[in-house]
């Protein structure tokens, strides 16, 4: 029988892996291989599944739910340093006092001050970056085409345009590895996606 063009939903054929008992199958009418991850993602979610494998006629998908992600380590002397001098101008303290209390010129002082100000302006700006490590960033810097100027907008944006990454691109970027792959899987896990299948 053929189905007219308008009325054909694609059905995957999905491959459920649990955490205790037998793996089984289910065929399940979803209209694109975004639902398709979407439908994969809340199955390990809400049915206390291992591995959920699919496949969409070329690619076979395979989603896991990643390893919690850790905490970001504590900021760097140097970030400290940025926020002890801001606090300090705040309390109404001259550059030219701020520093003589670190002991270096009121230019470095001046640089390490608009070096925080900056950082702190884009993390408000860009939450969905900041949540990632400075590694992560640099890996898909070299991946992830943003054309807007908007950087609020480069940020909604970015979660999606990484999820459309492989495994296989992210671990071919120098600077890359198990580490850098694992921080960015959960990150995209905790905003509802994943990334692309390798072929």
């Amino acid at each position: 029988m053929v189905f007219p063009e308008d009325e054909f939903v694609p059905a995957f054929a999905f491959y459920l892996i649990s955490n205790e008992g037998e793996p089984s199958m289910r065929l399940v009418d979803v209209p694109d291989v975004g639902a398709a991850k979407t439908w994969a993602m809340d199955a390990i979610r809400y049915e206390s599944l291992h591995t959920v494998r699919f496949w969409d006629g070329v690619r076979v998908f395979e989603l896991k739910r990643p390893p919690m992600r850790q905490p970001r380590k504590k900021p760097s002397d140097a970030e400290e340093r940025g926020k002890r001098m801001i606090a300090m101008k705040a309390k109404g303290m001259k550059q030219r006092q701020i520093a003589a209390a670190f002991g270096i010129s009121i230019g470095r002082v001046r640089d390490v001050m608009a070096r925080e100000e900056l950082r702190a302006r884009e993390e408000a700006v860009q939450t969905n970056r900041a949540a990632l490590s400075g590694r992560a960033n640099n890996v898909l810097r070299h991946l992830v085409i943003e054309p807007e100027a908007d950087p609020a907008e480069r940020d909604r944006l970015f979660p999606e345009r990484v999820a459309t990454l492989t495994r296989r691109q992210i671990m071919n970027v120098g600077n890359s590895g198990k580490v850098t792959l694992a921080e960015i899987e959960a990150w995209l896990w905790e905003r509802g996606l994943c990334l692309g299948a390798d072929i």
